[in-house]
C-alpha cells in the first residue's frame, strides 16, 4: 500500500495496489442530478475497473458504505490500463473542497496523468421536455480546449459553477493542468440517468471507449430509487454551498 503526498493527516489519497501508466482520470462526484456519480458507477461496472484506492480524511463525515457485505470507504477510485475513475457515495462538504482539489491535483501530477475529465450536470428548467440532453464543455487550458473542439463538444459560453468540480477546475487553472468539465443538461435535485447516458456517449467519442448506455437507460427508474437518499443529502449540501457563494458574489450574480 502506498500513499500520495497530502497535507499531513488532513486529507490524502491511499493506493491499495501498484499503479502505473495512467493517462486519464475521470472524476464523478455527487452534485447536480448525481450525473457524475451515476456516470462513474456505470463506467466502473461496464469496464470492470478494479478498486485501486480511497480518500482518507478526518474532515469527512464518519461514513462507511457496505457493498456485498463488505465495508468500504465512501470516496474511492478505480483503475485499469490507462484509465482511473474517482467517485464518492457521499456529498463532499464545502469545507473540504479546497483540500480535495489540491490533493487530486498532487496525485494526478505524481501519476503523470495527461488529462483530467470531470463529469457533472447543468440544471435546466425544461429538462422534462428534453429527450437527449446536450453536453457542454469547459477547459482549463488551450490544449484542453482544443481537445473539446476536436471532439466537436460545444463550449459552455457563459455560466457559474460551484462545488467539487469547480474546485478541481480552479486548481487546474492555477497549475496549468489540462482539465475539462463535461456538463450535461440535467434535473437539479433528481437523479438523472439520462444525462449520465449523454455524458457517456461523449466520453466514448472523447476517449475511444465503447461503453453501452442501453442498460443504464433501461434501469433508470431503479437507479433513481437507489440514489434517492444520496440525492437528498447532496441537494442539501448544494443549497448550503449556493447560499455561501451568494453572500460572496456581486449583486449581478445573485
Amino acid at each position: 500500500m502506498s500513499e500520495s503526498v497530502g497535507r499531513g493527516d488532513e486529507l490524502r489519497i491511499v493506493e491499495v495496489k501498484p499503479l502505473s501508466g495512467l493517462r486519464t482520470c475521470i472524476i464523478g462526484l455527487p452534485d447536480v442530478g448525481l450525473v457524475g456519480l451515476i456516470t462513474a458507477n456505470h463506467l466502473v461496472n461496464s469496464l470492470g475497473l478494479d478498486e485501486a484506492g480511497y480518500l482518507e480524511s478526518k474532515l469527512l463525515p464518519p461514513v462507511i458504505v457496505v457493498h456485498n457485505g463488505e465495508p468500504k470507504p465512501p470516496v474511492r477510485f478505480f483503475a485499469q490500463g490507462g484509465l482511473a475513475i474517482l467517485t464518492s457515495e457521499i456529498p463532499i462538504p464545502a469545507s473540504v473542497l479546497s483540500l480535495l482539489a489540491d490533493e487530486v491535483l498532487n496525485w494526478a501530477s505524481a501519476k503523470g496523468f495527461e488529462l483530467l475529465v470531470s463529469v457533472s450536470g447543468i440544471a435546466v428548467p425544461n429538462r422534462l421536455e428534453i429527450d437527449t440532453p446536450e453536453v457542454y464543455g469547459v477547459a482549463s487550458t488551450e490544449k484542453a480546449r482544443r481537445i473539446l473542439e476536436d471532439s466537436k463538444i460545444p463550449l459552455l459560453e457563459e455560466g457559474f459553477m460551484v462545488g467539487p468540480h469547480a474546485a478541481i477546475l480552479g486548481e487546474s487553472l492555477k497549475r496549468r493542468v489540462d482539465s475539462i468539465i463535461l456538463l450535461a443538461q440535467s434535473h437539479y435535485q433528481y437523479p438523472d440517468p439520462g444525462a449520465a447516458a449523454s455524458i457517456i456517449n461523449i466520453l466514448n467519442r472523447l476517449l475511444s471507449l465503447n461503453v453501452e448506455v442501453k442498460t443504464l437507460l433501461e434501469q433508470a427508474e431503479e437507479i433513481r430509487l437507489k440514489t434517492r437518499e444520496i440525492m437528498q443529502r447532496t441537494y442539501k449540501a448544494m443549497q448550503r454551498m449556493q447560499k455561501m457563494q451568494e453572500q460572496e458574489l456581486p449583486p449581478m450574480y445573485v
